[in-house]
């Protein structure tokens, strides 16, 4: 097989609907031995949860080699080009009874002007979602939308006209999200016996600087110690200087934010 016959991470057809629609679903994307290890370390964070550092969650050797899991850079570098940076990874165990995510969206971004690069966050389901403890809600093409973070909870986890409720994914599945598309957790009954298992891991599009995660530098020390870089092949995912410390312009800002900020920039960039 040539190279011009080997099949693309994702094909043109994908690659379009995710920059329109604002979101790819990949049904049993992760191997399902490798799956079983997440859980596992997943439940052992939870069990220990008063003694682990979640910040820190790159020193767990499973979920630390998830940042830079080949198959999701591959697919990430179709959509986003070839560099990029890791912003959090988070990860949760849902229990039945979980309260759920009013309508939000995870665009960093202060204040919130413009979708000039993009953001992800990528949704593990680790033992998929079956219609318990909470749905997915996405509203397509949202991500184009200029709204501050919190600016949609007064809807709640209710249905939005043209949203989609996302509530049957095979185990291991991944849903790579525009991080300013509005999404929700919408509780559901039921699940007692079988928790919801979820990790998210986002990444900043290389050609401007972001506002940081806290402890942004320790973090990507310890992953590239680790050895998450995997021979420095992606050792770019690490890079602090992707990022800024916005709490340091606050200040400042909220100082200067009167009126328009256009006029404020006085032309700069005409």
């Amino acid at each position: 097989m040539t190279e011009s016959d080997a099949t693309p991470a994702v094909s043109e057809a994908d690659q379009e609907f995710f920059h329109e629609e604002g979101y790819l679903v990949l049904p049993g994307f992760i191997d399902p031995e490798y799956n079983a290890r997440l859980m596992a370390e997943l439940d052992e964070l939870v069990l220990d949860r008063d003694a682990k550092d979640h910040r820190m969650l790159v020193t767990y050797p499973e979920m630390g080699r998830l940042t830079s899991h080949p198959p999701i850079i591959e697919r990430l570098q179709a959509l986003m080009g070839p560099r990029f940076a890791m912003h959090h990874i988070h990860s949760a165990r849902h229990e039945a009874g979980n309260g759920g995510v009013n309508w939000h969206q995870d665009y960093v971004q202060f204040p919130q002007t413009n979708r000039s690069h993009i953001m992800v966050h990528v949704f593990y389901y680790l033992n998929g979602l079956d219609g318990t403890v909470g749905d997915l809600l996405v509203l397509p093409r949202s991500q184009n939308l200029i709204v501050n973070n919190g600016g949609m909870r007064l809807f709640g986890t209710e249905n939005l006209p043209g949203s989609l409720i996302v509530d049957d994914l095979s185990p291991g599945s991944a849903i790579i999200v525009h991080s300013a598309l509005w999404h929700a957790r919408r509780p559901q009954p039921g699940g007692e016996e079988h928790p919801r298992y979820f990790i998210d891991v986002s990444y900043c599009q290389h050609g401007v600087l972001w506002p940081a995660y806290p402890r942004v530098d320790e973090i990507n020390t310890k992953a590239l110690e680790m050895g998450l870089g995997r021979d420095r092949s992606c050792d770019f995912l690490y890079d602090s200087t992707q990022f800024f410390d916005h709490r340091e312009l606050d200040k400042a800002f909220k100082e200067r934010n009167q009126g328009s900020i256009a006029l404020q920039m006085k032309g700069v960039g005409c």
